[in-house]
């Protein structure tokens, strides 16, 4: 959902490097003691599962609807002033965040909500630990982290990982690598058979300066393909085939 900061390691040349992929978590509750009690939590447990996490604290509704939807796991307490959490989950959906969602709250008969929203889970306040742990061991089941494969990009600067699932496409012009990406473009020198190597077979070439993501492949015409974001890319005589057998199997999978 988006780049997630990896620490240098100095080994620049290296490109099977193990990425460290950060769980971005929110957090929204009007009681900040509440808030800085499940934050410990939480952090703790996903520690306890070997996991690394950035934790935002939110005590209003609006200013988590108004923030960049990029986190992979949300809490929402229910009784919130102004927006509710049940309706703020709703216009989470709406915006079309499809990480995980959990309840914690002490309203039991607010459950059948929690299903509507796809909510993971429903957990009641004091929060237990182990069902805290068992939730998000399901959350991370679900999000697929364990088997998550990243884009490692360094340069002289900075580094980062990218989840290939949260790439549109790359493309390539002159040395320069654009990965266009959920959350914008990355820029950098490289060359195209370092990344074939680097996000296959999650992405595939469609032209000899682009590769695609299936996944968000919407419709393939007249030699474009129509990508999620609204961009078109182009695709060579000699891939139309490997295009369609690539789209075939992905949807195979999906099935």
């Amino acid at each position: 959902m988006r780049p997630l900061v990896r620490p240098c390691s100095g080994a620049a040349d290296r490109q099977d490097q193990e990425v460290i992929c950060v769980i971005k978590v929110a957090l929204c509750d009007d009681e900040p003691a509440m808030c800085r009690d499940l934050k410990e939590r939480v952090t703790a447990a996903l520690g306890r599962l070997g996991e690394t996490c950035a934790v935002t604290c939110y005590a209003n509704s609006f200013r988590l609807l108004d923030a960049p939807l990029d986190f992979d796991l949300i809490f929402l307490d229910i009784q919130m002033p102004g927006l509710d959490g049940v309706t703020l989950s709703k216009r989470l959906r709406e915006k079309e965040f499809q990480g995980v969602l959990i309840f914690v709250t002490v309203l039991r008969e607010c459950m059948l909500d929690a299903f509507e929203v796809e909510a993971m889970d429903y957990l009641c306040k004091p929060v237990d630990e182990q069902r805290l742990e068992a939730a998000l061991k399901r959350s991370l089941k679900r999000l697929g982290l364990k088997e998550e494969k990243c884009l490692f990009i360094q340069t002289m600067n900075w580094c980062k990982s990218v989840r290939l699932r949260d790439i549109y496409y790359c493309e390539v012009i002159d040395r320069k690598i654009y990965v266009h990406t959920r959350n914008g473009v990355l820029e950098y020198y490289g060359k195209m058979r370092d990344l074939e190597k680097q996000t296959s077979p999650r992405l595939f070439k469609c032209h000899r300066s682009y590769l695609i993501n299936p996944e968000h492949l919407l419709e393939y015409r007249g030699g474009l393909v129509k990508l999620e974001n609204g961009d078109q890319v182009p695709v060579s005589k000699g891939c139309h085939k490997v295009l369609m057998r690539e789209m075939t199997r992905y949807m195979d999978q999906e099935v």
